[in-house]
């Protein structure tokens, strides 16, 4: 009987109840996949790079098609690197680019991925073709100078930004060549 009374106390009193408040909540998928990202940082520091890559990858699969995810490929991109696998640093760099064009040191760090694996002269070809975009000009002066052609990279550069001198990226273009070239501009 006791018992019984103590059950029917807790279902007929109403403090007793969660209040609504108390039972919503709500996740936050930026917030997280931020927050794996630092710990993914952390890790890379700590020279844990399973762990980091793990928690990169968690981050961008948050988050897999917003703009600031393209930090998070890049992050992946340099443990990539660091360990060896040019080949995924290329495609996480890759879409880097895709979710943000506008970070002129997602394009030196993707000639570096191309570098590695021996295929800058096939992706020369290539962005050489592709003249419906713009951006394929900076590809082509980064790989140019990796090839050792640097005037000819930097002039490259410098008509892209004569081109498009309102885009975000001239302006990291245009602080590079000032920083690789005796030419002012």
């Amino acid at each position: 009987m006791k018992k019984l009374l103590i059950v029917l106390c807790l279902f007929l009193c109403p403090s007793c109840y969660a209040k609504e408040p108390f039972l919503k909540f709500e996740i936050d998928a930026e917030k997280n996949a931020n927050s794996h990202n630092n710990m993914g940082i952390i890790y890379v520091q700590d020279r844990y790079y399973a762990a980091a890559i793990k928690e990169f990858q968690t981050a961008i699969l948050l988050c897999p098609d917003k703009q600031s995810s393209a930090i998070y490929y890049t992050n992946l991109a340099n443990v990539y690197m660091k360990i060896g696998y040019p080949a995924l640093a290329q495609d996480t760099l890759e879409r880097a680019i895709r979710l943000y064009p506008m970070n002129f040191s997602y394009y030196q760090d993707v000639v570096q991925a191309y570098k590695q694996q021996g295929l800058l002269a096939s992706k020369l070809k290539q962005y050489k073709n592709d003249i419906k975009n713009p951006m394929s000009e900076i590809m082509v002066g980064l790989i140019l100078i990796e090839q050792g052609q640097v005037q000819e990279g930097l002039s490259t550069l410098h008509q892209f930004c004569l081109l498009e001198p309102d885009l975000i990226i001239s302006k990291g273009v245009m602080n590079y060549i000032k920083a690789n070239s005796n030419v002012k501009l």
